[in-house]
C-alpha cells in the first residue's frame, strides 16, 4: 500500500519533467553555424577515444582549457604531434630569410623581424597579417599562460623547414619540422566570393537546412585558375586536363575562373557556400595546398579529389575511399576474376598514392572519394555514385557531420589548435638566447598599425 502511495505521488513529477524536456527542445533549437547538426556520431581516429558530446562548452567558445579542447576535438592536434615527434632542432636568424620571426613572451605577441613590404605581394601581406591576428587572438583568449618561445612564420605556398606554414608535403621525404597552421581564412580571406570560414559556416548551414542531398544539383562543380598546378605533383597538368575532360559534359559544371580587376574578383565565380548546392564538388590542389578544401568540407556534398598531396592542419581527418574500390566492386559482377585482376594491373591507385595514403576506408566509412589524378575515371565515379545514392549520401553526410557537426573547423577548434601549436613547438625548438635577447622586438599592437613606409625603414 505504501509503495502505491509513493508511486502516485511521483507520477505528477515524472509527467512534469517529461513536458519540460519537450518544451525545452521546442524553445531551444540547435543554433545555426557550427554544431547545428545533432549528429551523435562516434569519432574513431586510430587510438583516439570517442568522446561524448561536449557541446555545453560551445564551438564559439574561445576560452576552452587544454583538457576541454582535447575532449571536445579528439585527434585535432595530430599534425602537431607528428612534428613534435621528429625531435628537437635549432632555430637561428638564417632560418628565416624570407619569413617573419616572432616571439610569444609573458602571454604577449612580439615581432622580431619581418619581410620588407616591397618584397611581398599584397596577398602575402594580407595573409601574414591574418595569421598574426589569429595567433594574437589565441593568446588573448587562453585561460592559462602559454609558453615563451620564438617562431618562424612562413606564409608562402611552398613551406620550408623549421617553420609554421599553412601546409606540409604529405610524402615522408618532405622537409622536417614543419608545423601546419590554421588557414588565414579563419580570420578573413580578401575575396568577395569567399570572405571567411565563419561566414561560410553560417551560410552553409542555411543552405543545408533548406536543400536535402537528393534535391541538389547532380553535376560535379569546380572553379579555379587553369594554370595553377604543382609541377612536381602526380599530374602537373591536373587543372588543364580536368577542363578538357569536363568540357561540354552534361555531368559537369566546370569552369576556369575569368579574373577581373587584377585578380580581385572573377565574373564566373560562385560564392563559396553555393558549392554546397551541388551533390559533387571537384577538388584540385594548386602549387601546393588548396585553401578551398576546408570550405568544401562544411558541405553535405561528396568531394572528388586526386589523392591529396599537401596536409593542412585538419587534412588527417579525411577518410578516403579510392574510386577504383567503388568501380571494381561493380566490375567484379560483370567480368571473371582473372580478367578483373588483369585489368587492375598498373591501375590507379599508384604506388605514390598508396604511400601517401596507406589507410583507406570502405564506402560506408569514407568521407571523401579519391579519383585518378588524370581524371579518366571521374565520369564513371560520378555515375557509380548516382547509381548508389545511399552510399553517396553517406559519404557526404559523414563529412559535414565531422567538420561542421563536430566543430573541427569552428572558432573554438582553431584557437585550441593554435595554443597546442605554441606548446608543442616550444618543447622542441632551441634558440640561442643571446641572439634573440639582443634583437629589437616590436609589440604586435604597434606592428599592426604601422604603415608600409614605417615597416620599410625598420
Amino acid at each position: 500500500m505504501r509503495q502505491k502511495q509513493t508511486a502516485r505521488r511521483l507520477w505528477p513529477v515524472l509527467v512534469a519533467s517529461a513536458l519540460g524536456l519537450v518544451a525545452y527542445r521546442i524553445l531551444c533549437p540547435s543554433r545555426a553555424g557550427f554544431g547545428g547538426d545533432d549528429t551523435g556520431i562516434s569519432l574513431d581516429y586510430g587510438d583516439e577515444s570517442s568522446p561524448t558530446s561536449n557541446r555545453e562548452w560551445g564551438f564559439d567558445n574561445l576560452h576552452l582549457t587544454e583538457e576541454q579542447c582535447q575532449k571536445t576535438f579528439p585527434g585535432l592536434t595530430r599534425e602537431i604531434d607528428l612534428a613534435v615527434g621528429q625531435g628537437s632542432f635549432e632555430l637561428g636568424m638564417d632560418d628565416a630569410s624570407a619569413s617573419l620571426l616572432g616571439q610569444t613572451k609573458n602571454n604577449k605577441l612580439f615581432i622580431i623581424r619581418s619581410p620588407r613590404p616591397v618584397d611581398m605581394s599584397d596577398q602575402w601581406r594580407e595573409r601574414q597579417r591574418a595569421a598574426l591576428h589569429q595567433i594574437h587572438r589565441a593568446i588573448l583568449t587562453s585561460p592559462t599562460r602559454l609558453p615563451d618561445t620564438v617562431f618562424n612564420l612562413y606564409i608562402q605556398d611552398t613551406p620550408v623547414s623549421k617553420s609554421w606554414s599553412h601546409s606540409r608535403p604529405a610524402i615522408a621525404s618532405s622537409p622536417r619540422h614543419i608545423f601546419p597552421i590554421p588557414h588565414f581564412a579563419f580570420w578573413a580571406w580578401n575575396q568577395p566570393f569567399i570572405r571567411s570560414i565563419t561566414h561560410a559556416a553560417a551560410a552553409t548551414t542555411d543552405i543545408e537546412a533548406a536543400l536535402p542531398f537528393h534535391k541538389k544539383d547532380r553535376r560535379a562543380v569546380w572553379r579555379g585558375t587553369a594554370w595553377f598546378n604543382n609541377g612536381a605533383g602526380a599530374n602537373p597538368r591536373s587543372r588543364q586536363e580536368l577542363l578538357t575532360i569536363a568540357k561540354d559534359a552534361k555531368w559537369a559544371d566546370v569552369q576556369a575562373l575569368e579574373w577581373t580587376n587584377q585578380g580581385e574578383d572573377a565574373t564566373n565565380a560562385l560564392d563559396i557556400e553555393d558549392f554546397c548546392r551541388y551533390k559533387y564538388i571537384i577538388h584540385t590542389e594548386g602549387v601546393s595546398y588548396s585553401g578551398r578544401l576546408q570550405f568544401h568540407q562544411l558541405c553535405e556534398s561528396v568531394i572528388l579529389s586526386p589523392p591529396i598531396e599537401w596536409m593542412q592542419h585538419t587534412t588527417h581527418l579525411v577518410k578516403p575511399v579510392y574510386s577504383s574500390t567503388l568501380l571494381d566492386s561493380e566490375e567484379a559482377k560483370t567480368v571473371g576474376r582473372d580478367e578483373s585482376q588483369k585489368q587492375q594491373q598498373g591501375r590507379y591507385p599508384s604506388k605514390r598514392a598508396q604511400e601517401t595514403w596507406p589507410a583507406t576506408f570502405r564506402p560506408e566509412e569514407a568521407n571523401m572519394v579519391f579519383v585518378n589524378p588524370d581524371w579518366t575515371d571521374l565520369e564513371a565515379t560520378i555515375s557509380w555514385l548516382e547509381d548508389h545514392a545511399d552510399v553517396a549520401h553517406g559519404i557526404a553526410k559523414r563529412q559535414r557531420d565531422l567538420f561542421a557537426g563536430r566543430g573541427y573547423l569552428s572558432p573554438a577548434a582553431e584557437v585550441c589548435y593554435w595554443r597546442a601549436l605554441v606548446r608543442g613547438w616550444s618543447r622542441v625548438v632551441h634558440a640561442d638566447d643571446a641572439t634573440w635577447e639582443n634583437s629589437k622586438v616590436t609589440p604586435w599592437e604597434e606592428f599592426s598599425v604601422r604603415t608600409e613606409k614605417v615597416q620599410q625603414r625598420s
